[in-house]
């Protein structure tokens, strides 16, 4: 009894530790982070060893952790007005801001191993420092920008530089599919970032003076009622975004540098273009969701299109690629505490029934936003 007794202490003193870890350098989305880089190496014209593959997901990690925790340390004072941010330790005042940003500043050094030990070559670090810079320009000035779109922009720039960084790293010239994986990297984040994390912070961001594309493209909250005002640009703006990353995966697989065959392909085009389907279908929930039962929607939506890309690469990836996608996916899924919710929302919805949402009080949501 003693020995279960230790052990269940244990198990406690871990998932608080890991649940600590999660709410400063948000583990629960490594996963976006690392896709870049994996599938980068995917796209590349040949498969990374096994030390490569480590070196590559450390500069990830790194990366990961400057994007992120730069960001907190920049919308602190933004954050405070944030409920659902009450239990960052930032905000709790657990880390110091001075602190948290030397944790951040120190990354682009830690990664200089990683990218040593893959061979150091110019383009790769210029890749790479392109990625670094791009994501920093926007923590610093993604809130302050006269024109918010173009910032967004500038982020997924950032993001995609990491597929590009993967192909130079292990030395070859990235292919097509190298640069589709940068561009749906950068749609992606202009669509999370825009519209999926604008809209559910819109009341803080309006209240702190921050302008988002969601703001400055009119929408506004309106009171009491859970909704929103969304005008029609903003509306056209956002079908524009998603179709734009729908079209990506049509192009990817139409063109089939994969290499599938008949009966590969077909399977592959099946689930992408369900996923796809679906996603439209949420997308007037996303834009003017009719109650709060609806606040999941969007965070459905969000994961479908974030896996619609893996999803055509299953076939093709190398075995190793495809199960660290997939451990990081669980990480995140244990992690988000939207995952139990929106299952039930979907069994809801398919039952005819609505569940309420709920605010654990833990933020979600992807890009740096």
């Amino acid at each position: 009894m003693w020995a279960d007794g230790f052990l269940a202490r244990a198990v406690r003193r871990a998932r608080a530790a890991l649940f600590a870890a999660d709410a400063f350098v948000r583990l629960n989305v490594l996963f976006y982070t690392s896709m870049w880089v994996l599938l980068g190496a995917a796209a590349a014209a040949r498969q990374p060893t096994t030390l490569e593959f480590l070196c590559l997901f450390g500069v990830s990690c790194c990366f990961h952790v400057f994007a992120y925790v730069l960001n907190d340390v920049v919308d602190l004072p933004v954050d405070r007005g944030e409920p659902a941010r009450r239990h960052d330790p930032l905000v709790r005042g657990a880390i110091s801001r001075r602190a948290a940003l030397l944790v951040a500043l120190v990354q682009p050094v830690l990664a200089i191993p990683f990218a040593e030990a893959l061979g150091g070559h110019a383009p790769a670090y210029w890749a790479l420092a392109a990625a670094f810079v791009l994501i920093g320009a926007y923590d610093l000035w993604g809130k302050r920008f006269v024109f918010p779109p173009l910032t967004d922009m500038v982020q997924g720039i950032g993001w995609g530089s990491l597929a590009i960084y993967a192909a130079l790293a292990l030395d070859t010239t990235p292919t097509a599919l190298s640069w589709i994986v940068a561009a749906y990297a950068m749609v992606y984040t202009m669509f999370i970032n825009g519209l999926h994390g604008a809209f559910r912070d819109l009341a803080n961001d309006l209240a702190s003076g921050a302008r988002t594309t969601a703001i400055v493209l009119g929408a506004r909250p309106l009171q009491g009622s859970g909704q929103r005002l969304v005008p029609r640009v903003l509306a056209a703006y956002a079908w524009a975004i998603l179709a734009t990353l729908i079209v990506i995966n049509a192009v990817t697989l139409l063109r089939n540098d994969f290499g599938y065959d008949p009966v590969t392909m077909t399977i592959t085009a099946v689930v992408v273009g369900g996923l796809s389907v679906w996603a439209a279908a949420l997308h007037p929930r996303m834009l003017r969701p009719r109650g709060s039962a609806d606040d999941f929607a969007w965070r459905l939506q969000m994961y479908m299109m974030l896996t619609a890309l893996p999803v055509a690469f299953a076939a093709y990836a190398d075995a190793g690629i495809l199960i660290a996608l997939l451990l990081l996916n669980a990480l995140g899924l244990v992690l988000w505490d939207s995952t139990s919710p929106v299952i039930a929302w979907v069994r809801g919805a398919g039952r005819g029934r609505r569940v309420a949402a709920t605010d654990s009080g833990r933020p979600v949501g992807i890009a740096t936003k």
